[in-house]
Parts: structure tokens; sequence; C-alpha cells
């Protein structure tokens, strides 16, 4: 499977439509959560405190029936079990006293990633149909992105550059719709950035 960089979408979500503090805060907003996970897991050597945010972002947006936040949140914890913070010292804890999820297990925690990656898409699919109804395409960008981004980690790259491709688009109208907006990536725009990773993924 071609690697495409470790940085995932949720960091493009943020950047996209709104800013997010680096401190871990005790509110309960999911989204500063799982931005917080974020941060701990891939850059403080934190897994547990991430998995307890992650858990908990997924509770909220439960209750909220959040459809858009339940798929990020899904595929922020399939992230967070790929990730390299669970090897070295952490590895003995998590076999000892297992994750949140207690199906999950240090032996088939990359299986049960795959898992996570595929019930976010269920709730990705469902986001979709409510902001296309809704005009809303700025989420809308996120969603695709965080979509093909998904089906990357499912090593289904076929479905991968399809959802790049439809990221583009819904980018694109959200401009023509809203003219002001003005949305950034790492990269320095979007289109780029998008681009990048379609070759990564060996799209023609």
């Amino acid at each position: 499977m071609r690697r495409i960089s470790s940085w995932f979408g949720l960091g493009v979500l943020v950047l996209l439509f709104g800013c997010a503090g680096t401190a871990v805060e005790p509110n309960g907003d999911p989204l500063t959560k799982l931005n917080d996970a974020e941060l701990l897991f891939r850059q403080q050597d934190q897994p547990v405190l991430a998995e307890k945010l992650i858990r908990q972002a997924i509770d909220l947006y439960a209750e909220r029936r959040d459809a858009h936040g339940l798929g990020n949140a899904y595929r922020e914890y399939a992230d967070f079990l790929r990730s390299d913070s669970l090897s070295g010292k952490w590895e003995a804890y998590y076999r000892e006293h297992g994750f949140q999820d207690r199906t999950v297990t240090y032996a088939n925690r990359m299986a049960k990633s795959s898992e996570y990656y595929t019930r976010a898409l269920g709730y990705y699919a469902r986001a979709e149909t409510q902001l296309r109804e809704a005009k809303k395409f700025g989420p809308l960008t996120n969603v695709y992105f965080n979509m093909a981004m998904s089906y990357h980690q499912l090593q289904q790259d076929k479905k991968a550059c399809e959802y790049f491709d439809r990221t583009i688009d819904a980018y694109k109208e959200n401009l023509r719709l809203n003219p002001a907006a003005n949305p950034y990536s790492p990269t320095g725009s979007v289109p780029g950035l998008v681009d990048s990773l379609k070759k990564q993924a060996g799209c023609g």
C-alpha cells in the first residue's frame, strides 16, 4: 500500500473551518477533544489521555446524533489504533490493561482500526446527504476529504481517488457560492494538498 503522509483529515478540518486550541481543556466540545487527542497521540506521546478524549467525543456526538461528528470521531479512533504512539513504552501498558473499547486488544488493534474506518465511512455517508441537501459545501469538502483518506487506509485507493475528486468539486462549489471564503491547508491551497495526496495514492 502506498503510504500517505501521517497527518490526517482532522488537521484539514481545523484549517479549513476554524482554529482549535492546543492545550487540553476540560470542556464539553467534542471537536476540541478530538483536536487535543490528535496532538496528544501524534506529538506528545500521551495515548492514554488521547484515547479518553476520543471516547468522550464519540459519546457526545452520539448523544447529539451528529453524523459528521461521529464520522470524525470514529476515524480519529481508527487513526489512534494504528498510531506509532502505541508502540515502545506503551505496548506493555496496552497489553496489560487493554483499550477503552474492550473488544480491542493489542494484537487485533489493526483489524479493529479497519472496522472503525468502515464505521466512520457509514456516518460520513449520512453526513454527505445532509450537507448536500443543505448546500453546505464547506463542511462537505471536509467530509469527502476524510472519506478519501479513510478509503486509502482501507487500501481501497480506487474509492480514495474518487473521493479526492469529490473533495475538489465540493471545494469549488463552496467558493462559487461563498466567494469570500478563504479555505487553506498546510500546502498553501486545498487543491495543491489534494493533488499531492492523489499522487501518493496512485490516482490516475
